[in-house]
């Protein structure tokens, strides 16, 4: 049976006790190897980030098959740069969809800065991951032309089937590839079709777009399970992603390897975990 590793799931800040985390953790062990839980920012002042994120790498650090990582670096500032890196997250984006000190958001105008470029390289020196979701177009090129290091970008679609201003074209899914790094496909409806609905045959439209395009190596799941409420039918949980995306994959001609490959391996390897 397939595992699934995904890149970015919310859970830990919707459930706010140490027992619904277990119990979430427990309940899914069986589908899902390993989970990245992100810790969005954006509503957080400096003082409330640092203690959330100190919250959460107490927690995680406990687990064997969950890692911490930050969507959106707005608190960071040249005083507690080097407080944050401690923290090593597994990644971190430098913003979420408005633009920050460090970069433009992905509805937002704007550029990498001076700052985020020197975010960008510190992170990067400290083997902490730059994810690029969220970033707007300027930005991302910004961000592929200072980086140093393999880039991901942990939870988007592929404009190419759905013009949605998160979605990755076709040329900046070839900079990640390129750089050496992975993209996750997200299971937000908005971006699989543009609407509140949609459903596993939507998910496999855009694995199978990808894989057309560029192969299999480096396309992997993100799935923003609690970051959205907007999931598609079919592929609401991990039990249904799973066994209904890896039955119609089968029927369209992919391997055991493959689907293997793109659930789990590649992130997998990625990150060597």
């Amino acid at each position: 049976m397939f595992k699934i590793f995904d890149l970015h799931n919310d859970f830990y800040l919707k459930l706010n006790s140490d027992k619904k985390l277990d119990k979430y953790i427990a309940k899914n062990e069986r589908f899902a190897e390993n989970i990245i839980a992100a810790i969005w920012t954006s509503e957080m002042n400096e003082k409330e980030t640092f203690s959330v994120l100190e919250r959460a790498r107490d927690y995680l650090s406990l687990k064997q098959n969950a890692f911490l990582a930050v969507e959106d670096l707005h608190f960071l500032g040249k005083e507690n740069l080097e407080k944050f890196i401690s923290f090593k997250p597994i990644y971190a984006g430098l913003t979420w969809n408005r633009s920050n000190a460090l970069a433009g958001g992905a509805l937002e105008s704007g550029r990498l800065t001076s700052f985020g470029k020197r975010v960008l390289l510190e992170l990067q020196n400290n083997n902490i991951v730059v994810d690029t979701a969220h970033l707007n177009e300027d930005s991302f090129s910004d961000v592929l032309k200072v980086s140093e290091k393999p880039v991901i970008c942990s939870h988007t679609a592929f404009y190419g089937l759905n013009q949605n201003a998160r979605n990755l074209k076709d040329y900046q899914i070839k900079m990640i590839i390129d750089s050496g790094g992975i993209v996750g496909l997200t299971l937000v409806s908005d971006f699989l079709n543009g609407g509140t609905k949609s459903d596993a045959n939507d998910v496999v439209s855009h694995i199978d777009y990808f894989a057309c395009k560029f192969g299999i190596d480096n396309l992997a799941v993100g799935t923003d399970f609690y970051g959205t409420n907007h999931l598609p039918s079919g592929a609401n949980s991990y039990k249904k992603l799973l066994n209904n995306v890896s039955n119609k994959l089968r029927k369209l001609g992919y391997t055991e390897k493959s689907i293997d490959k793109i659930f789990y391996t590649n992130a997998s390897m990625f990150f060597k975990i």
